[in-house]
């Protein structure tokens, strides 16, 4: 049996218990005891090799003895470690958060986007969002950097590039999402900067004047589509789809050919921007284009709308805002809700419809709005007198909407 050796430091001890050697000889085991509430107490302090000597134990012997003398800090080496050990601990995880908050916005928004499309079914409208809009602005900011001021920011190039008010916002909360995702996978550390911000631009979206103004007049319908048609073929048919159905590009982009009746004159929307599902009606002018569009091997779930690798669509061909500038549509004007841009053919589907007096209630529908405050902003363009809904549009508008040529399959 191992015994214990006094030090001439009072309540410092040691043993060797031969099973380790240190320097050549046994090493040794050094402990220090204390009484504290009139108990005896022994704690082990360490072995030598670890640096453990007589000197160190009786300075952390007086420190303790000292402590519960004083009645305050740490009362045995036990807890001395513990503390130790959290403040070790404590520094580590505030290194690995200042790290983690370098990290840029664009690899946590690819985390969050992955999270997106196995959680929300509008993912894709926040994949188009933050890669066409967030991305290019905010994408290389380190997270812990993006403040007040790099959102004004965003808020100010998107409003110059002609996005509307509510695209802004919407991008504002996919921001704040990110944000809210990141904190509760520990990849972010603080307020969330985007709150102030977006309830700032909720107050001034619900000023009247926000919304989009601009609509497309019927001459200025049929020349848009007739230069697209020259530029691009299928940016052509989803402008046609959109002004005589007022689908969203979003929506025109998820479209695959088992949502596509002929027989009975609809389009189903199954994967809306607000998660309904919604059916649009055909004029003979958009039965037409989508019967030629028909590929000769057609797969149910295959893609009506594609991109040059047969992938869906992320975003409209910037052959749209070219097409506008040629054509004069934005000349001098410098109020971005004023400005056309490829959302406008809804909107011009949307104030047709109220000019021709279709009910408000029904404008909600066929537009696939959530509430009726959306719709209320074509309700001074209704007329005292009502007329029939979507389908009076190619019998008003039936003079020239669009002639189709006969495209080549695949086009």
């Amino acid at each position: 049996m191992t015994t214990w050796k006094t030090t001439k430091f009072p309540g410092v001890r040691y043993k060797e218990p031969g099973t380790r050697r240190f320097k050549g000889r046994p090493e040794k085991y050094y402990s220090i005891r204390y009484r504290r509430g009139g108990k005896l107490i022994e704690e082990g302090a360490g072995w030598e090799s670890a640096g453990v000597n007589p000197q160190t134990c009786s300075k952390l012997r007086g420190q303790i003895v000292q402590n519960i003398r004083e009645g305050q800090g740490y009362f045995s080496l036990k807890r001395k470690r513990e503390i130790e050990e959290a403040i070790r601990l404590t520094k580590i995880e505030e290194k690995e958060a200042t790290e983690r908050e370098k990290t840029p916005l664009s690899d946590i928004a690819e985390k969050y986007l992955e999270w997106s499309k196995h959680n929300k079914k509008s993912w894709k409208d926040d994949l188009s969002r933050y890669k066409n809009h967030i991305k290019p602005v905010l994408g290389h900011y380190p997270i812990k950097n993006i403040g007040v001021i790099q959102l004004e920011g965003l808020k100010k190039k998107l409003k110059a590039k002609g996005i509307s008010a509510q695209t802004v916002l919407h991008c504002l909360t996919l921001v704040s999402a990110i944000f809210s995702r990141a904190s509760s996978w520990g990849l972010y550390q603080g307020e969330n900067p985007v709150k102030t911000t977006v309830k700032a631009d909720k107050k001034f979206l619900k000023i009247p004047d926000a919304s989009r103004k601009a609509f497309f007049t019927q001459d200025q319908a049929d020349t848009l589509l007739d230069d697209l048609e020259a530029r691009s073929p299928q940016l052509h048919d989803m402008s046609l789809l959109s002004l005589y159905t007022g689908a969203r590009a979003g929506e025109i982009f998820n479209l695959v050919w088992a949502d596509i009746d002929l027989i009975n004159k609809f389009i189903i929307l199954r994967d809306t921007k607000n998660g309904d599902t919604r059916n649009l009606h055909m004029i003979p002018q958009v039965k037409k284009m989508l019967k030629e569009r028909i590929p000769e091997h057609m797969k149910k779930n295959e893609l009506v709308f594609k991109n040059r690798n047969g992938k869906r669509i992320q975003e409209v061909s910037n052959a749209f805002s070219r097409a506008i500038h040629k054509l004069g549509f934005n000349k001098d004007v410098t109020d971005a809700r004023h400005k056309i841009v490829f959302h406008s053919l809804r909107h011009t589907f949307g104030s047709w419809l109220a000019l021709q007096g279709t009910p408000i209630f029904n404008i909600k529908e066929l537009m696939g709005h959530r509430k009726i405050e959306m719709t209320m902003v074509y309700a001074h363009l209704l007329p005292d007198e009502k007329r029939k809904a979507v389908l009076e549009l190619g019998k008003r508008h039936g003079q020239k909407i669009v002639e189709l040529k006969k495209k080549k399959k695949g086009k």
